[in-house]
């Protein structure tokens, strides 16, 4: 029954959001279209009042004699006609640059809907909560009645090793590549919301490549002399940031007995792991929450962060996975 109440909170959630997006576009749309309309009508005006003048000028210039009050016309006219020329030529620039804003603003809506369609695809398809059934056993197990689990209280140590970054959702998981490999891989939901940061940029940024391309090579538009449009394109580098610099990307090899922790260009021996163990660290903020970690304790008194992040249920697998894989006793805190 709570979960039906929840899928349809849910639903509605969505309905709402969605419905939210669609108005907002359809809005805009509205306004663009009139901002179009009212351009192109004043537009159609100064052309109008340019080709009057025109055929003014003409037909005061076609007459068999000229007095000194045509000749000043003439003069006035082409004075105004320059006037409206300079006009013409700032309504034609305008109505570039609201083209040009007005592709870049729908490209990018249909490029950010792509990246949304990618993030909910990671956050829903075989999402980074899910456990294995093997996992769900250790879950509901105690932890004494797990085949081959060491465990060592007494191991506790109080200080926590320094968290690479804090997170409130489950951004890895330690993963079997083969028998005899363990390695940290990044979550859907970390690979979902980088790629919607790589994605969510790139209509605007075509758009603008476009418009770089046709101002050098067929305008001819001094380099120094080009307008930008568009700050979307840092969002790239955040989402490179997302993929390739939040987890620790570490490997536990069992034929070499070796832990590489690349964040750290470090190398253990399995034989310096004294022991594994699971914290649940408090971060304070804008908003707080509990981050759990794993920390590998060395016998040199020395403490590690293996891995960190929001989900309690995930590293309480991991942690377990990997004191059995380095057949080392696992420090567990009770409840």
């Amino acid at each position: 029954m709570l979960k039906w109440v929840y899928g349809v909170l849910f639903a509605a959630f969505v309905a709402m959001v969605v419905g939210g997006a669609v108005s907002k576009a359809r809005d805009s749309w509205q306004a663009q279209q009139r901002a179009i309309t009212m351009m192109q009508e004043s537009q159609q005006q100064q052309r109008q009042k340019v080709d009057e003048i025109r055929d003014r000028i003409a037909r005061t210039q076609a007459q068999p004699t000229l007095s000194d009050h045509d000749r000043w016309l003439i003069a006035h006219l082409q004075k105004t006609l320059g006037r409206l020329d300079t006009v013409v030529d700032g309504q034609q620039t305008h109505s570039t640059q609201l083209y040009r804003g007005l592709l870049r603003t729908w490209l990018g809506y249909a490029f950010l809907g792509i990246a949304m369609v990618v993030l909910a695809f990671c956050l829903l398809v075989r999402p980074s909560k899910a456990l294995t059934r093997e996992e769900k056993q250790w879950l509901a197990s105690n932890p004494r009645d797990i085949p081959g689990l060491l465990l060592d209280p007494g191991a506790y140590r109080n200080n926590a090793a320094p968290v690479r970054g804090g997170s409130n959702f489950v951004t890895a998981r330690i993963k079997p590549v083969k028998a005899d490999l363990l390695r940290i891989t990044r979550s859907r939901a970390l690979k979902g919301m980088g790629l919607a940061f790589i994605i969510a940029p790139q209509g605007g940024l075509a758009v603008e490549l476009y418009y770089i391309a046709d101002a050098l090579f067929v305008s001819h538009i001094p380099f120094s002399q080009m307008t930008w449009g568009g700050t979307m394109q840092a969002f790239t580098l955040a989402g490179l940031f997302v993929l390739f610099s939040t987890t620790s990307n570490a490997r536990l090899d069992r034929r070499q007995q070796t832990i590489t922790l690349p964040g750290d260009n470090r190398t253990l021996a399995f034989n310096e792991v004294e022991s594994v163990q699971l914290n649940q660290v408090l971060t304070t903020g804008e908003r707080s929450f509990v981050n759990s970690q794993i920390q590998l304790n060395l016998h040199n008194g020395e403490s590690l962060s293996l891995l960190s992040h929001g989900g309690k249920e995930q590293i309480y697998v991991d942690l377990i996975r990997t004191a059995l894989f380095l057949d080392k006793p696992a420090v567990i805190p009770e409840a």
